[in-house]
């Protein structure tokens, strides 16, 4: 008999901080005016805080996917992965594309523009939302799972996969970005393992083959260091040529980008430092709320730009409310968008059941 596997309670807190973290990112976006202020120095911290979000999202379902074959054959695999999110991607594509112009309409007078020719132009372009390219992505990680699975049950190899994919997707663009002439690195970077899959080969490595972790508090070091140095080389790299500068260029965030290699040994990190208080988390009298609200994190992400769009139309921009008001009030709204999207679901099941 199969032991049972342990189960990772630490993993729905960080998915919920995680979600959060997005939206975080996405009330903050005003750093790419590159404006050299207060609001923009603020900006690049909570930037470099909170990159690790979707890191952490592949990461997690790496760890729980690429060992499947421990609980089902690969076409019941296909069926429950893709048909949650292919459903929800279609369903949130159809809600934004006909539901944002149309507040616009409502409450800025924007002219509408909705049509089914412009729906599956938008949709085949990533044009209806540009953070769904999240959803294509994870689309193609599930495509090439049953590959990457058979690695994963050899640690050897897996962790030679993730080296290579270290090396292409984080030290190879750190190492050019210092060299005089460029491009001779870019010769040896291996095109298939790169980018997303790294962190969804890494997530698998860390809860299954790391059997000693660093201490938390050596983690949570790390983590700090990691986004000072993010934060700091940021405003460095970008400083001289912001509006307040008076010489503008366009924002850099080669040392705070998701695929960096500082946001990956910050998201290492994080796995590390949330994995030591796994019991604490499972035995917290708050954790069947944290639970739920790990089963809406994928509706939130799908939801949280429409409720930024419309608000951005009825509340004026300040300080106080983009950094310290907005995202929780997004968070909130999306939140409050999928649990109700779900309970419709739930409830069209039992309907179809009868």
């Amino acid at each position: 008999m199969v032991a049972k596997a342990p189960r990772h309670y630490w993993m729905d807190l960080l998915n919920v901080i995680a979600c959060f973290a997005v939206v975080m990112l996405h009330c903050t976006t005003t750093v790419f005016a590159n404006s050299g202020d207060t609001e923009w120095h603020l900006d690049v911290l909570f930037q470099s805080i909170c990159i690790f979000a979707v890191p952490v999202f592949f990461m997690i379902s790496g760890a729980n996917l690429l060992g499947y074959r421990e609980k089902y054959d690969t076409k019941t695999f296909f069926v429950k992965r893709f048909r949650k999110v292919v459903f929800t991607l279609v369903v949130a594509s159809i809600i934004v594309y006909v539901c944002q112009p149309l507040l616009a309409f409502i409450i800025a007078g924007t002219p509408l523009d909705i049509s089914i020719g412009g729906f599956v132009k938008g949709f085949l372009h990533n044009q209806i939302c540009d953070i769904y390219w999240f959803f294509y992505a994870i689309i193609i990680l599930y495509a090439v799972t049953p590959v990457f699975s058979l690695v994963a049950q050899n640690k050897q190899v897996l962790g030679y996969a993730i080296c290579l994919c270290i090396a292409t997707t984080m030290v190879f663009p750190l190492l050019e970005r210092f060299s005089p002439d460029g491009g001779f690195l870019s010769l040896f970077m291996v095109p298939y393992l790169s980018s997303w899959l790294t962190y969804f080969l890494l997530g698998y490595y860390l809860v299954h083959y790391c059997d000693k972790k660093p201490a938390a508090w050596k983690s949570a070091l790390v983590a700090v260091v990691c986004v000072a140095i993010m934060a700091v080389m940021t405003v460095k790299t970008n400083a001289p040529h912001t509006l307040a500068a008076g010489s503008f260029a366009p924002y850099d965030n080669f040392y705070a980008s998701a695929t960096g290699l500082f946001a990956l040994v910050y998201a290492v990190a994080l796995f590390f430092l949330f994995g030591h208080f796994n019991d604490a988390i499972g035995s917290a009298k708050a954790y069947p709320f944290i639970n739920k609200m790990s089963g809406l994190s994928l509706g939130v992400y799908a939801m949280h730009m429409m409720v930024i769009h419309t608000l951005d139309l009825v509340v004026p921009h300040s300080i106080v409310w983009n950094i310290g008001l907005r995202p929780f009030v997004v968070f909130a709204l999306a939140l409050a968008l999928s649990f109700i999207g779900k309970q419709f679901m739930a409830f069209t099941r039992k309907l179809r059941a009868k």
